[in-house]
């Protein structure tokens, strides 16, 4: 009898082990989907990208989560992206949960428009992507963010 417990629990352990989720893996595969989200920002426009990488129960901070979800809340925050201006942007940091089926990049964005006189502007900050594992196995993004940098500080007159 107290061998099989003892073989019951070396299996049961086991299958612990080998059903631990790969971490480094996971995180190659939630900062390849940001690059690819990027990517298509840039081919097929911000709207198309923010709609396709979105997860079916979607926020944004800036849209009050409360009222706006899904594909509202991309419609929302997305919709009136300036037409001609380009999004780019790169994580510099990425992280899973210890069961895999959360992960999140964080790292710098670009943002190019014309102003109302015709000049480039050029807009930079950080983005927060949070990534959701969906049933069917596919990564979607639940919350996505960013805040622009902040203005120089003012020279002091010495």
């Amino acid at each position: 009898m107290k061998l099989s417990l003892a073989l019951l629990a070396a299996l049961a352990g086991a299958l612990v082990l080998s059903a631990a989720p790969d971490k480094e893996q996971l995180k190659r595969e939630v900062a390849a989907l940001e690059d690819q989200f990027s990517a298509m920002a840039q081919e097929r426009g911000v709207l198309a990208a923010f709609q396709h990488f979105a997860a079916p129960d979607v926020a944004f901070i800036d849209t009050d989560p409360r009222q706006f979800r899904g594909a509202a809340a991309v419609q929302q925050r997305m919709g009136g992206f300036p037409p001609g201006a380009t999004l780019k942007w790169s994580a510099h940091f990425t992280d899973v949960s210890d069961d895999g089926t959360l992960g999140y990049n964080y790292g710098r964005y670009e943002l190019r428009s014309k102003g109302p006189d015709g000049q480039e502007r050029v807009g930079t900050g950080w983005f927060l992507s949070i990534w959701k594992k969906q049933p069917d196995g596919t990564w979607r993004y639940v919350m996505d963010t960013g805040v622009p940098d902040r203005p120089p500080a003012p020279k002091s007159g010495n």
